[in-house]
């Protein structure tokens, strides 16, 4: 009989329980010997599951001991002690995911290794649970969900350990369109719980409020040309014209920065620019944003943009004139946000 087995969270700051719930059923084969081991034990969630899933110690019982005993296997008895995973802990992977990546290795040497080598194994939570998968696991096929939209720098220490039979859900649009034009292995899938999560994760850091009174716009640190360049000096010159208070948040990091900031220096547009650098979180600015301002894909955040209903400019799909007359679908935006903040 087919063995598959589930690791996740159950106390997954990003997820809810009826979520969870969401993806096992969405994962289940009636037809399949199926295992499941959560990050910690919680009664009330087991309590939901179907009585024919086989429950395994938590990923936080670790080994305590160990000593020879002819008596048992492999001729070592080992001792095992529960360590459960702090809430900061969960809630830095979605924050500052390093931090999560140290605490998997200050952990995983006493983590031991699954003794069931199976045919599928999946990971329905992010995080140590992905980690755990990675390292503790044999199986012929490994699956990693990413549930909520996750950049390069956070996806990377599973992404590049992929084997050619493994691969990753994920329910970001923006996700899978990254990681597909990097020729890896993922699919996307619609989760009816992803506007549930984006609000879940955006509370979980309290980012700097924008003035109420201030037109807010966030984009992705991805300039890549000149052209980008002078289209968001233009941009924001209108604006200051047009005697509208701005800030333009830009997140993630990008080789042309010092470029951009010279060019603002030029135009004397330094107060109106904000760079919130290189963070895993962005979608409480998001959330206080007026407007999204996108370039290239990369480091995109579209799809999220389309689930929490916030206006878009698609630089992509807009154009300037030779008169360097402003893209029309700029300019409307902007005047129906003024009109509605009074600015």
């Amino acid at each position: 009989m087919k063995k598959v087995l589930f690791v996740m969270d159950s106390l997954d700051p990003g997820l809810s329980i009826e979520h969870q719930l969401h993806l096992i059923h969405r994962q289940l084969d009636p037809d399949a010997d199926t295992y499941l081991k959560l990050l910690n034990y919680d009664s009330l969630f087991l309590q939901q599951l179907n009585k024919h899933i086989h429950i395994l110690l938590p990923i936080s019982h670790i080994i305590s001991s160990a000593r020879k005993d002819t008596h048992f296997p492999r001729g070592w008895r080992f001792s095992m002690k529960s360590r459960p995973v702090p809430l900061h802990i969960r809630k830095a992977y979605y924050n500052y995911p390093t931090i999560v990546r140290l605490y998997w290795q200050y952990i995983s040497r006493g983590v031991p290794k699954s003794h069931i080598h199976y045919d599928e194994a999946i990971s329905l939570s992010a995080g140590i649970p992905s980690f755990y998968l990675r390292d503790k696991v044999k199986a012929e096929k490994k699956i990693y969900y990413f549930p909520v939209r996750q950049f390069q720098q956070v996806a990377a220490p599973i992404v590049e350990q992929l084997s050619q039979q493994d691969f990753i859900y994920t329910a970001s649009k923006s996700m899978y369109r990254e990681l597909k034009a990097n020729n890896l292995q993922v699919k996307y899938y619609a989760d009816p719980y992803y506007h549930e999560s984006l609000y879940r994760v955006l509370q979980l850091l309290d980012a700097k409020r924008y003035h109420p009174r201030c037109l807010s716009i966030l984009s992705a640190n991805n300039l890549q040309n000149k052209k980008h360049i002078e289209e968001f000096i233009r941009m924001s010159i209108y604006l200051v014209k047009q005697n509208t208070p701005f800030r333009w948040y830009f997140y993630g990091d990008n080789q042309n920065e010092t470029i951009i900031r010279e060019e603002l220096k030029t135009h004397q547009l330094e107060d109106h620019v904000v760079f919130i650098g290189d963070i895993a979180n962005v979608f409480q600015y998001l959330e206080t944003a007026d407007v999204y301002v996108e370039w290239e894909k990369h480091s995109s955040i579209y799809f999220e943009a389309i689930t929490l209903q916030k206006p878009i400019i698609d630089m992509k799909n807009e154009s300037f004139d030779h008169n360097h007359i402003l893209p029309k679908g700029w300019c409307n935006i902007v005047q129906a946000i003024k009109s509605i903040k009074k600015i």
